[in-house]
């Protein structure tokens, strides 16, 4: 049996703000949680992601679809989430056996290339195809690094504020399940990680009801230059992660 996560009062707080900046993010554009709190997590234990981070974003994309369910896109959805099951069991087959920098780097190039053509014009509409790969991608490596909204939201940035909210939303409640029950199969996902979760939920609440303030004033537009942002911050976030860097 593994030791339980022990954090300092000083790693906790910082920790705490991290979950409260990417919760208030998650809630008001779609994506958020995943790239602001996990480099933030991973330096103060490296046992709080994936695991607790994802447990965390179940629940937070559990307040969103329930705050916004009527604008959930259900056709698209479930293209997403057959994709998300195949990504999932990829990275459930390749979590131990091929070091993780490469997928994060290769992954973090192509979603950054996809965000630079995004704002250069490239329209990426979410036909079927264009979901199931997104859900395959977004599973993948968001089973293997907490961070698995990008290629789902570049799929739906033309779409409207709540619309992109809603079905993100939507789709990691299920997702996150998954990625969490894959960790769990594989040994990486215990009583300790739910515990360690758990400390963060005040913080996570915070940033949801903060962020009922604000999704009144978003619109498309806003929703779109934000989720392209967010999309190429974690992009590079997961480059800078798979480089070596020497001491």
């Amino acid at each position: 049996m593994s030791s339980p996560i022990e954090l300092s009062t000083g790693g906790l707080l910082i920790g705490m703000l991290a979950i409260f900046a990417g919760s208030l993010l998650q809630a008001s554009t779609g994506l958020g949680l995943g790239m602001v709190a996990a480099p933030v997590l991973l330096l103060i234990d490296p046992d709080l992601v994936p695991g607790p981070l994802l447990m965390l974003a179940l629940v937070i994309s559990v307040m969103v679809a329930t705050r916004e369910w009527r604008s959930i896109d259900r056709k698209g959805l479930s293209f997403a989430l057959s994709g998300r099951v195949a990504g999932t069991l990829l990275a459930g087959l390749t979590i131990s056996l091929i070091p993780l920098s490469i997928y994060s780097l290769l992954f973090g190039l192509l979603v950054l290339c996809a965000v630079v053509l995004s704002a250069t014009g490239w329209r990426v509409m979410p036909t079927p195809r264009n979901l199931l790969a997104a859900g395959v991608a977004s599973g993948y490596m968001g089973t293997l690094t907490s961070i698995g909204a990008p290629p789902l939201a570049l799929a739906y940035q033309h779409g409207t504020a709540s619309a992109i909210r809603a079905t993100m939303a939507a789709y990691f409640v299920i997702g996150s399940a998954l990625s969490i029950l894959m960790l769990a199969a594989v040994g990486k996902f215990a009583g300790e990680q739910l515990l360690a979760s758990i400390t963060f939920i005040p913080a996570l609440v915070a940033g949801f009801w903060l962020s009922g303030r604000l999704v009144k004033r978003m619109n498309g537009r806003m929703t779109r230059y934000a989720v392209l942002g967010l999309s190429g911050l974690s992009a590079v976030i997961l480059v800078v992660k798979s480089l070596p860097i020497s001491s």
